[in-house]
């Protein structure tokens, strides 16, 4: 199967840019025109799969990622002992103590 050459106005409606601008995108991506120099019918052409094959690009690079959420590590115990835990000679000495003002 042949490939295609196509011009500045089609690789323009392809990407739905101005000319200028659709030759810059293909430039960034590594695709660079085939130039017949100047003339009637000459100029700039790029291979339609090349075309093709930088908007498939662009397209899944627009696509969303997946994100997964960060796992939090599970919190540590507290060792802060709660009152209904607690011995009676636990809370004696805890309210008797001299540091409990």
């Amino acid at each position: 199967m042949t490939d295609r050459l196509l011009r500045d106005r089609d690789v323009a409606a392809m990407l739905g840019t101005t000319p200028g601008v659709a030759a810059s995108i293909l430039a960034q991506r590594g695709v660079h025109a085939v130039d017949f120099g100047m003339g009637r019918g000459r100029g700039r052409r790029w291979l339609e799969s090349a075309v093709q094959q930088v908007i498939a690009e662009l397209h899944a690079e627009a696509q969303p990622q997946k994100r997964t959420k960060a796992v939090r590590p599970a919190a540590a115990p507290s060792r802060v002992a709660a009152l209904a835990t607690m011995s009676v000679s636990d809370l004696h000495r805890l309210t008797q103590a001299e540091c409990v003002q």
